[in-house]
């Protein structure tokens, strides 16, 4: 499993809907258009596919694979929809 940060901006709101709607099953909201996700390979091409499908010239999204090591020294601040699970694992090395 890797984690990713999925950032996308969709410039119609009709795509928009259809690409968050893939998302969430994917990952966790962290804001509007942002959403941190732990997939396998196989999982991450499947997700890359189907948005890709939905996406026109004028869209953009980007993934971010981030390392275990610096995931787990992100940090949050503030009220937001970030929810952690709780039978997440934290490893400090």
């Amino acid at each position: 499993m890797s984690h990713y940060l999925i950032i996308y901006d969709i410039r119609d709101e009709k795509r928009l809907r259809k690409v968050s709607k893939k998302m969430e099953p994917s990952g966790i909201r962290v804001q509007k258009s942002v959403f941190e996700a732990e997939l396998n390979d196989k999982d991450f091409k499947r997700l890359l596919f189907s948005i890709s499908g939905i996406m026109k010239e004028e869209d953009s999204v980007v993934y971010f694979k981030i390392c275990e090591k610096d995931w787990q020294k992100r940090e949050k601040y503030g009220v937001g929809r970030y929810i952690e699970l709780e039978d997440e694992n934290y490893y400090i090395l």
